[in-house]
């Protein structure tokens, strides 16, 4: 009787099965895409864990539309009307489950995991005024110090002679590691109060970018299979796995947030007018505080550091573009209107610079996650009807390398269509260019304005002082996409430019 009854639930499960997939094969069944994604999600996990998602999205878009199904309940879209309107700050539109798979913390949420709505409003609300800088003193002196760390040990470790020189010596440095101990040390001091150190020390003293590295190819795969999360996040399974508080680079960064934090809780608080104070100040609770840091350190780290090595790369790589930047830092050094460091408002007026760097955050966007938002009622994208509960995520390369919005030349660096384009295309073009920070919608990135303030000094900086060479153009660098990018092997000769010092 119990080998029967064993026989009939088993048949029952399979029959189930099967009739479940056909279902879900049909929900989506008129929106063309690769074969195999149309019934598993096997399609999905293989190319994010290969590295090259963002690449992938893009193909499947011009092989298919700028709607395609690439899950049995996935569709990416690569239109970038569509996509603002989808994000819009008033659309139906909410995160899909995905979201939950990037816990940093297993135990609680943080404003780039949370699918509740209210908190997710109420936790930016409150956080907005540190990110913006409003309640924190000394955040532009911040980042000159840290900037000028970062110069000074290219300066002290890594510069070669110039061939002029007798006695030649010959450096390289990897540019995207150094960049990243820049980034982690601007983050870390405006979140904390205090540096990690990485620059000084050069190395990476947390290993956080060690951890970090090994551990997102997992995180990116995992957040596309909802039922291994809800697996892996039970309480139950919480018994079995390792306490993130106790992993070497994550616990480090963790236990450095809850010593910050704790000093500002408690009787007798510590008051500071920085970023973990302002949260204070505007009601975050000790356990929403401690919950934001390591999002606040990945948010804030990863991406500006992908951001500054793609712009830098372009720029090496085009000796126009470079004469060009170049002349420009330089005749603003002799008119006198570049101090030292360069300030955000004096760079936000050299307008080549702001054409590269927003000409480097379209062609390499330092962000390129699914990000998948979901609808509870039927939409039509791209003239297509797309069923309520379908995850609809973004192609960011085919959104950012848009002919239609940015010409026949979309794919190409080149900085001057920032300063040729007529108003209306201008305006079209800012906008889509935002994306990368989700602009224009209620996910908009929170460190956008550092992460800006950063880019305008960084190169400038780095210009003004060195000539940089990358030590072999057939093979810049290395990376792989897993939400955000990770970057190595960025080998680049550095000599000084003396005359452009005393000038």
């Amino acid at each position: 009787m119990f080998l029967v009854v064993t026989a009939v639930v088993a048949t029952l499960a399979i029959v189930y099965s099967i009739a479940s997939s056909i279902a879900t094969y049909r929900k989506l069944a008129h929106i063309p895409g690769p074969k195999w994604a149309a019934w598993t999600d096997f399609w999905l996990v293989r190319h994010c864990f290969s590295g090259r998602i963002s690449l992938k999205l893009q193909e499947v878009n011009s092989q298919y539309g700028d709607l395609a199904r690439v899950g049995p309940n996935w569709v990416v879209c690569g239109d970038p009307g569509e996509m603002r309107r989808i994000w819009a700050a008033r659309s139906n539109y909410k995160r899909a489950y995905w979201y939950r798979g990037l816990r940093m913390d297993l135990n609680r949420d943080s404003t780039f995991s949370t699918l509740d709505e209210k908190v997710h409003s109420s936790l930016r609300s409150r956080m907005l005024p540190g990110y913006g800088g409003k309640d924190v003193d000394g955040l532009h002196e911040a980042i000159d110090d840290r900037v000028a760390a970062f110069v000074k040990l290219l300066e002290d470790k890594y510069l070669s002679g110039n061939p002029t020189e007798s006695g030649l010596s010959y450096r390289t440095v990897d540019f995207a590691r150094k960049v990243q101990f820049f980034t982690l040390d601007v983050i870390s001091m405006l979140a904390f109060g205090d540096a990690f150190g990485c620059l000084e020390a050069d190395e990476d003293v947390s290993r956080y970018i060690e951890v970090t590295e090994l551990m997102l190819p997992y995180t990116s795969t995992l957040a596309v299979l909802p039922w291994l999360v809800d697996l892996l996040q039970s309480p139950f399974l919480h018994l079995w796995l390792p306490n993130v508080q106790n992993m070497v680079g994550y616990g480090k960064v963790m236990s450095l947030a809850k010593k910050a934090v704790s000093a500002r809780y408690g009787e007798k608080p510590v008051v500071k007018r920085d970023m973990l104070g302002s949260f204070v100040k505007h009601g975050l609770s000790r356990d929403e505080a401690e919950g934001e840091a390591l999002t606040q350190i990945l948010a804030g780290s990863d991406t500006t550091a992908t951001a500054i090595r793609a712009t830098l790369l372009y720029i090496t790589s085009n000796p126009k573009v470079y004469a060009r930047l170049q002349r420009e830092i330089d005749e603003g050094v002799r008119a006198g209107r570049i101090s030292s460091p360069i300030s955000d408002a004096e760079a936000r007026r050299f307008p080549y610079l702001q054409a590269v760097i927003r000409e480097g955050l379209r062609m390499w966007p330092p962000a390129t996650g699914l990000l998948p938002k979901v609808s509870m009622t039927d939409d039509v994208i791209c003239g297509i009807r797309v069923p309520a509960g379908t995850s609809v995520a973004w192609s960011a390369w085919s959104i950012l390398r848009s002919k239609a919005v940015f010409g026949e030349d979309a794919s190409q660096f080149r900085p001057e269509r920032w300063l040729d384009a007529p108003p209306e295309q201008l305006r079209v073009m800012e906008q889509t260019a935002m994306l990368g920070f989700a602009g224009g919608s209620r996910y908009e990135c929170l460190g956008k304005s550092v992460a800006m303030i950063e880019l305008n000094k960084v190169f400038v900086e780095l210009l003004r002082r060195f000539d940089i060479v990358l030590v072999d153009p057939t093979q810049p660098w290395k990376y792989h996409n897993v939400i955000i990018f990770v970057q190595s092997d960025m080998h680049v000769r550095i000599t000084r430019r003396e005359e452009a010092v005393k000038a």
